[in-house]
Formats: C-alpha cells, structure tokens, sequence
C-alpha cells in the first residue's frame, strides 16, 4: 500500500517476464486485501477499464479462491450480458463492501441507473458526482444527472 501510494506508477511496472504486480498477486495466491489495492490502483486507469483489458485478466486463468472469486466474478459480469450475471446493484454492493472504488465507478460508468437504485440522500451526491466526473465518461455523467432530478431542483 505505501508503495502505491509514493509511486501509483508501479501497477503499470512489469518483471523480465512482464507480469505486472496485479497478475503476479493473482498467480501467487495473494490475500484479498493486496488483491483488491492492486485490483483497484489498476482500475483507476482508463486503458484498464475496457472491455478487452478486464476480459485480458479472465484469460490467464488464474487459481482464484473464496472473495476473490467473487470479486472477480463480478469485475467480469461489467463485461457480458449473460443473464445469470449478478445484478449492477449487486455489484455495486460487493464494490463498496471492499472500498474498491474505482470498480464502483466503472459500475456507475457501465450502468449510470444504478446510482438511482442505491438511495444516496442528495447531501452526498456532490461527492458522487465529482467521482464520476473524474473517472467516468461524460455520456455517464449526463445520465447520472438526468436521473437525478432531485439536484437540478430550483436551478
């Protein structure tokens, strides 16, 4: 974690063999928690946060177990339509339960009604906004706002 907080740049490092730390964790069997930081730290790039990036991850077959699976499970769902995918609700309840941010932006980026759905009382939203604003699209961020009636109210 201090190294990611001196130098963000490290999640882009790769070894000789050029694994980055994220796919080192996963193929070493890391804990949950420096999974999810790296997870995390790597999301917050835009290049990552693509379709073919996160389904990049799902082809190395990693040996997952327990919350990580989820996680993971989850972080992919953002990329199919299969029915049987938990719901963006759902997703987005997994990604605030792990403070995994950036995969709560990316949710919102994927499914901007979602936020409607999660019954934030509009004192907080500002705070909301201004993380989807710097992370998401701006196609997002007007969705975002067209279902939020409530704060364009009396302007």
């Amino acid at each position: 974690a201090a190294l990611l907080k001196a130098w963000h740049e490290a999640i882009k490092e790769t070894h000789r063999f050029g694994e980055t730390p994220l796919k080192m964790a996963c193929l070493c069997g890391a804990s949950f928690e420096v999974t999810t930081l790296l997870l995390n730290t790597w999301l917050h790039y835009k290049e990552n946060r693509t379709k073919s990036a996160i389904i990049s991850l799902q082809r190395d077959n990693f040996n997952f177990a327990g919350d990580i699976i989820v996680l993971f499970s989850h972080l992919y769902a953002l990329c199919s339509n299969d029915t049987d995918n938990p719901s963006p609700n759902e997703i987005m309840d997994c990604f605030i339960h792990v403070e995994m941010w950036n995969g709560v932006t990316l949710n919102v980026d994927r499914n901007p009604a979602v936020i409607k759905t999660i019954g934030l009382v509009t004192e907080v939203m500002a705070d909301l906004l201004s993380a989807v604003g710097w992370c998401c699209s701006l196609k997002t961020m007007w969705e975002v706002l067209c279902n939020e009636h409530d704060l364009l109210k009396g302007v």
